[in-house]
């Protein structure tokens, strides 16, 4: 695990390989700014969008008529009601969507038939770690969305308030587990690196066996925003 000032010169210091540029322009392209929407959904779930908050005075999303007969104090007090053009609450606020869709990528390649979990099938609960999830009030099949929920709040990253550059490179490599064989062997995890110079090879061809000479070729989670962030996509603040 590295601190705020290595994950930051390590992005930095991130070259993408020539030979990957076009295939990490596709999974962007094709997986991930398709699908934004779908992302944002899971993050304005994980916000509760249909309640309200005193520290921002305002509204998150224009509340039902059910809303106000329960709460009829704020029916009658005066608040700052801002919206966006969605009816959302600011795009800064909550878990950001690029992060769900750069593990999403890595744990189910984008399918939207995965659970964010470890990419077994929603038609049943997990078999994998984290096994037997979503814990929701319904049993399969599931749909992305509410088993994501589950997959982000089981790992507590609802309650996250900061993510800084750093933190959601620590919060990615932390998904997939910070492995000590990669400490060990002085191997950057191919999980953030995978297609960039920061990453050769060494990895687990499977859970809980690691090789020297395995080459995990999916592209790293740090590669895909650093591409992301070179095409004026996103803009992940530094702290």
């Amino acid at each position: 695990m590295a601190t705020d000032l290595e994950y930051i010169t390590l992005f930095n210091s991130c070259t993408i390989s020539p030979l990957e540029t076009a295939r990490i322009n596709r999974i962007i392209d094709d997986k991930i700014i398709n699908n934004k929407p779908r992302y944002e959904a899971v993050r304005n779930k994980l916000l509760n969008l249909n309640e309200y908050t005193y520290r921002s005075a305002c509204f998150l999303t224009e509340p039902d008529d059910n809303f106000i007969k329960r709460n009829p104090k704020i029916a009658n007090s005066t608040f700052n009601r801002t919206f966006s053009g969605s009816g959302l609450f600011s795009g800064n606020t909550g878990i950001p969507w690029y992060f769900i869709a750069c593990v999403h990528y890595r744990e189910s390649s984008s399918d939207f038939t995965k659970h964010l979990h470890n990419g077994d099938p929603l038609t049943g609960f997990t078999r994998q770690h984290p096994a037997n999830r979503p814990k929701i009030d319904h049993g399969p099949p599931f749909t992305f969305e509410e088993s994501a929920v589950d997959a982000l709040k089981l790992r507590g990253l609802d309650k996250e308030t900061v993510w800084s550059l750093p933190k959601v490179l620590l919060r990615l490599e932390q998904y997939n587990g910070i492995a000590k064989a990669y400490e060990k062997n002085h191997i950057n995890s191919p999980y953030l690196w995978g297609g960039s110079n920061l990453y050769t090879k060494g990895g687990f061809p499977r859970d809980h066996v690691f090789s020297l000479d395995y080459v995990n070729k999916q592209i790293g989670t740090a590669v895909i925003l650093k591409a992301m962030e070179n095409r004026g996509l996103i803009n992940i603040p530094r702290q």
